[in-house]
């Protein structure tokens, strides 16, 4: 953990900077990506939030703010209070919403038919917004999903361009904003460790996993023969794949590391939608299991490794 002193410092330079970026890694980040992506917040979350119908509802950290977003519109309510404050989009419409995991600020995207922009938001002065304009984007974008690195101050942003065709752009605490290009546009899962510059993301087509190195450029496909899916990493750096079938549908899970590789922990007791899983429940599955599951074991992997051997000669 950084020194007491160092994250004043860190959070003083934040402030001349105009609120600049400090993004931490939103462990559940990586749930199934729409068209607006944002969380719902809990019943017990907006307790002391007015009761409000419209839009979505999305909790700071601390539980001190909460913002209410529309496609078309931002409120951002204080906590105990009834009155909120109505940002104005400037004519533009949400695509993603975000609370940062331990401070109120908050990252959006925004889009109209001309520009995409990532915003910053300081929940403390949310008139205040601070924009990054993605360059060379055709008409119509929008961002649709983000992965933050704490150490390294980077995010990295998912871009949908058109229908199953994405591109990701990376921008750091010093607004250096470029697209990266991969090895592929129909992206699905995205996530980055959160001290190191080392991004990860799956092609839904071919189902490969690939880690990018985003300081010396490079990149690699991570995962273990077959058909896989990303499913996201966590504080330790464990990593979070699924094996799935030409549907799509996820039928075991692996955990691994860089550099060690990856072991399956669980397997569905019949092929479940992809699209369903998110990182906190199938950690959640691996600690305390389910009836929809069974444990793989070290003899069931050992078994398959004979029974591959055997095929192979």
């Amino acid at each position: 953990m950084k020194p007491f002193t160092r994250v004043l410092s860190a959070f003083a330079v934040g402030i001349l900077l105009q609120g600049g970026v400090y993004l931490y890694l939103d462990q559940y980040m990586f749930a199934p990506t729409t068209d607006f992506n944002v969380a719902g917040a809990s019943k017990d979350d907006t307790k002391n939030f007015p009761d409000i119908k419209e839009g979505t509802k999305y909790v700071s950290y601390d539980r001190q703010f909460m913002a209410v977003v529309t496609e078309s519109s931002l409120k951002i309510y204080k906590a105990n209070e009834s009155k909120p404050t109505t940002i104005d989009l400037k004519g533009r419409s949400i695509s993603y919403f975000s609370w940062m995991p331990d401070r109120n600020y908050a990252i959006m995207g925004l889009y109209d038919s001309r520009e995409v922009v990532m915003a910053r938001l300081n929940a403390d002065d949310p008139e205040h917004e601070v924009d990054t304009k993605l360059e060379d984007l055709p008409r119509n974008s929008k961002i649709v999903d983000a992965a933050y690195s704490e150490a390294t101050n980077v995010v990295y942003m998912k871009v949908k361009v058109q229908e199953n065709a994405y591109r990701i752009y990376r921008t750091d605490a010093n607004y250096d904003t470029r697209r990266v290009y991969m090895q592929a546009t129909d992206i699905g899962h995205i996530g980055v460790f959160y001290d190191e510059d080392r991004f990860f993301y799956d092609n839904v087509k071919t189902g490969d996993i690939f880690m990018f190195n985003g300081i010396e450029g490079g990149w690699r496909v991570i995962n273990p023969p077959g058909r896989f899916r990303l499913i996201g990493v966590d504080m330790d750096k464990t990593i979070y794949i699924a094996r799935v079938d030409e549907d799509n549908n996820a039928l075991t899970i692996y955990t691994g590391k860089l550099g060690v590789g990856f072991k399956p922990v669980y397997k569905y007791n019949h092929p479940t939608t992809f699209n369903e899983l998110t990182l906190s429940d199938v950690k959640d599955i691996i600690k305390n299991g389910s009836d929809e599951t069974t444990k793989v074991t070290e003899d069931d992997t050992s078994s398959k490794s004979s029974s591959d051997s055997k095929k192979k000669s």
